[in-house]
């Protein structure tokens, strides 16, 4: 299951419904209205969460060049990033503050590029 939570991050549906809760929540954000924005901002990730880990075929996934990188590459800590910056991203667009989600952005990308960090390799 950890394999599965890991590689459903970059299957095609769950990457469309994050961006697409990521814009749509920034609008929301960004027109004073935090309770919707944050309620896209969780509720469609869950949602595509759900349907890629409940409905895809997982394991041909895991054997793209996408799903051997995030396997190799994304562990806790480039999770993180990535949740931090979504979470600056947030901030920034409530306080329409596009250098806070700029910055936010660019923590989301280092999190992303963690193949490239000295010495990264996956635990374990």
């Amino acid at each position: 299951m950890a394999d599965a939570a890991l590689i459903h991050q970059v299957h095609p549906a769950k990457v469309g419904a994050d961006v697409t809760a990521a814009l749509a929540s920034t609008v929301l954000l960004w027109q004073g209205r935090p309770a919707g924005g944050l309620a896209v901002r969780c509720a469609l990730p869950l949602a595509g969460s759900a349907a890629v880990l409940g409905l895809a075929d997982l394991d041909a996934l895991a054997r793209t060049r996408r799903g051997r990188y995030v396997l190799a590459h994304m562990p806790p800590s480039a999770q993180a990033l990535r949740l931090a910056g979504d979470a600056l991203m947030a901030l920034g667009a409530h306080r329409r503050s596009p250098a806070l989600m700029l910055a936010g952005a660019a923590v989301v990308a280092t999190g992303w590029s963690h193949g490239l960090w000295p010495g990264a390799r996956r635990p374990g």
